[in-house]
């Protein structure tokens, strides 16, 4: 059952106690320091590899708009390949008592030349529930020998998000920025590999205005995806800022223009004999519905990067992200949170 007081306060009705998956922390010491982390927090890799998409809607150029500054100005690069894996590898090393998930993002991770490196060094520890986000464009580029996606799914990757904002290629295209993104046919043979290999793959979409933006507009782009053999999808509305502290950009702009509101589409969500409840997720600053449509799990998602700041203040880290200059923090800036590794000499 949906706790409807819940679907109305959202990410404000978190509590780590109470309400949140784990219900728990953990302290843990990383070089030196001990730190308060969220039991169930995740390590997001960033890629450094520049996207080739230009989404109106990017939240790479979001994240760091929402604290006052410009996605140039913030990602500084790490371009020594072994630094930036000895530091990837000591995070690791440092982060086993925790155990965390680990996802991969960028950035465009599919075109990144690491990719296959990082991917058997998470192999190789073990690390829990392995997902990766990406526009799709690099899968079927060869590494080392074999396709991105044959490394994806020798190595244990336990999920493949692919971001499509849009069924009709033209329409995705202009939506997402270019016109490299998989065709319909390309996807049926990305799924078939990835489930044969053991790797589900989930389809997300963003709710735009213009674009997907109603129930039946859902109800089609589900159809879609299980055409293609698809049976997880994930809706999310634009992220919110907060304008006390926000850089007005292009992505913010957009998003704030053509933001389609999540909650009404819940309501007649709940309305609908063809959707089933899964489950309700309430996080630090996102709020989640799972349902079921005709044997395809629908995630729902919305998050307030605004709620993000607020949550910071209870002294407990509750997101890990290793950046491109091969440091950890606690938040999506490089600058922010930085909890190491210690600098090695060069």
């Amino acid at each position: 059952m949906i706790d409807l007081r819940h679907r109305r306060a959202k990410s404000a009705a978190f509590d780590l106690a109470t309400n949140s998956t784990a219900r728990a922390t953990r302290t843990i010491e990383l070089w030196g320091q001990p730190r308060t982390i969220y039991a169930n927090a995740n390590l997001s890799i960033y890629s450094a590899q520049q996207c080739n998409a230009r989404c109106a809607f990017c939240v790479e150029e979001l994240r760091p708009a929402s604290r006052g500054t410009a996605l140039d100005a913030q990602k500084t690069i790490e371009h020594d390949d072994a630094r930036w894996l000895d530091g990837l590898a000591r995070v690791l090393d440092a982060l086993e008592p925790l155990d965390p998930s680990v996802s991969i993002t960028g950035g465009e991770p599919s075109k990144d030349a690491r990719l296959p490196r990082v991917l058997r060094l998470l192999a190789e520890r073990g690390a829990r529930k392995r997902t990766i986000t990406t526009n799709g464009s690099g899968l079927f580029d060869v590494r080392e020998g074999r396709t991105v996606l044959e490394w994806i799914t020798s190595t244990g990757v336990r999920h493949l998000n692919i971001s499509r904002a849009h069924p009709d290629d033209a329409r995705n295209a202009k939506l997402m920025g270019f016109s490299d993104a998989p065709t319909p046919r390309d996807l049926r043979e990305i799924v078939a590999s990835a489930r044969a290999a053991g790797t589900r793959v989930r389809l997300s979409c963003v709710l735009v205005s213009g674009a997907i933006e109603t129930l039946d507009h859902i109800v089609e782009y589900l159809d879609f995806a299980r055409s293609l053999g698809v049976d997880n999808v994930v809706f999310r509305q634009l992220m919110k800022t907060d304008p006390r502290t926000t850089a007005t950009n292009h992505v913010v702009l957009f998003s704030d223009r053509r933001r389609v509101a999540l909650e009404p589409l819940l309501d007649a969500i709940s309305r609908d004999a063809r959707f089933e409840v899964v489950k309700q997720v309430v996080g630090y600053y996102y709020y989640v519905e799972v349902h079921r449509h005709r044997g395809v799990d629908v995630v729902f998602e919305e998050a307030d990067l605004a709620r993000l700041e607020d949550t910071k203040r209870d002294g407990v880290i509750h997101e890990l992200v290793f950046h491109p200059n091969a440091t950890l923090a606690s938040t999506w800036q490089p600058w922010d949170g930085v909890l190491g590794p210690p600098v090695t000499p060069r």
